[in-house]
C-alpha cells in the first residue's frame, strides 16, 4: 500500500490570476512542470546535488522509455494530483491542493520549493507573479465507511478517456468501466511508489469480473468539453470527459477496500491536471 499526504497552498495577486476558465488546475499543472524543470536544472549544476536530482527526476519526472514492468502505458503514473478552488469571488486568490502518494510524501520540502518557484516565475496567461503561502500539510487516514447497496459517485471534474472494449466512455460511466480503471491506477501507483503489495493481495481478475453485476444509472451530467492550450509551447490538448453524478447499485462489500481510494487519486487520463476528481457517498435506497 502507499501513503497519501495533502498539501495546501494559497496563491494571491492584486489582479485576476488568469487561470483556465473551466479547470483552473490545468494552469497550475503547466506551471508546475516548468518550475520543476527549472529547479532540477539549477541543482543539477552542483555536483554535490547529483544524487538528489536523480532522485527527484525518478519520483516527479518518471519515464517508461526502458519499458517499466509496472505499467503498460507510455507515460508512467505521476505520484501526485493537483486540485483546488478560488477562495475569493474576484479570482485573485486560489487554494491549490496537492495530493502526494507513496515515496513522494517524503519530498514535501522539494515540492514546497517548486511551488515557490512557480509563484515568482508567474501564473496564468499573463505570467502573473503571486504571493504564496503554505497553509496545511497532513497525512490522510483513508475512511472505511460501511457499504450500503447504493453508491453515489460525483465526478467533479471531467473523467477523461475511460476505455473498455475499444469504446471511450465520456457521457456515461458504467461500474464495470470505472472499477477496472480504478484498480489499474491504484495498483500502478502502489507498484511504482508504494509497497507493491496490492497486486499480490488482491484478486484483480475476480474484482473486475464482479463489477459486471453492479448496475449504473445516470443521475445528472454528461460529456464536459475542456481544451488546454499551453501558455509556453502553444500545444493544444483535448481533455473532454464525463462530469456529473452516477448512481451504482449492488453489493459493494466486495469492493470496499479499493473504493476507499477513489476520492483521492483521480482517475482517467490527465489526472495530474485535476481531471477525474470524484467524491463518493453510500446511500440507502
Amino acid at each position: 500500500m502507499f501513503g497519501i499526504k495533502i498539501l495546501h497552498y494559497e496563491f494571491a495577486s492584486a489582479v485576476d490570476l488568469g487561470l483556465h476558465a473551466e479547470l483552473p488546475t490545468i494552469t497550475f499543472r503547466g506551471a508546475f512542470g516548468y518550475a520543476l524543470a527549472q529547479v532540477i536544472a539549477r541543482e543539477g549544476c552542483i555536483p554535490s546535488m547529483y544524487s538528489r536530482v536523480a532522485l527527484y527526476k525518478r519520483v516527479f519526472m518518471p519515464s517508461n522509455e526502458s519499458g517499466c514492468e509496472h505499467s503498460r502505458n507510455q507515460d508512467l503514473a505521476r505520484p501526485f494530483v493537483l486540485r483546488g478552488f478560488y477562495s475569493r469571488p474576484d479570482r485573485k486568490s486560489f487554494i491549490l491542493e496537492v495530493i502526494l502518494f507513496g515515496i513522494a510524501t517524503e519530498h514535501e520540502v522539494f515540492f514546497d520549493r517548486v511551488v515557490e518557484v512557480m509563484s515568482y516565475m508567474g501564473i496564468g496567461k499573463n505570467k502573473q507573479v503571486c504571493h504564496f503561502e503554505k497553509l496545511t500539510s497532513y497525512e490522510v487516514d483513508l475512511p472505511d465507511p460501511d457499504p450500503t447497496n447504493a453508491l453515489l459517485v460525483n465526478f467533479l471534474s471531467p473523467c477523461c478517456r475511460l476505455k473498455s472494449g475499444g469504446r471511450i466512455y465520456e457521457d456515461f460511466i458504467p461500474f464495470n468501466v470505472l472499477l477496472p480503471r480504478l484498480l489499474d491506477r491504484v495498483v500502478e501507483l502502489d507498484n511504482l511508489y508504494g509497497s507493491g503489495s496490492f497486486e499480490k493481495e488482491w484478486d484483480l481478475y475476480a474484482l473486475k469480473h464482479q463489477a459486471d453485476f453492479v448496475a449504473a444509472e445516470l443521475i445528472e451530467g454528461g460529456i464536459y468539453n475542456v481544451r488546454r492550450i499551453s501558455g509556453r509551447s502553444g500545444q493544444k490538448m483535448s481533455l473532454n470527459g464525463f462530469a456529473g453524478k452516477m448512481l451504482y447499485s449492488g453489493d459493494f462489500d466486495y469492493f470496499r477496500e479499493i473504493l476507499r481510494y477513489l476520492p483521492w487519486i483521480n482517475i482517467g487520463r490527465f489526472n495530474v491536471f485535476g481531471c477525474g476528481w470524484c467524491q463518493t457517498q453510500y446511500i440507502e435506497q
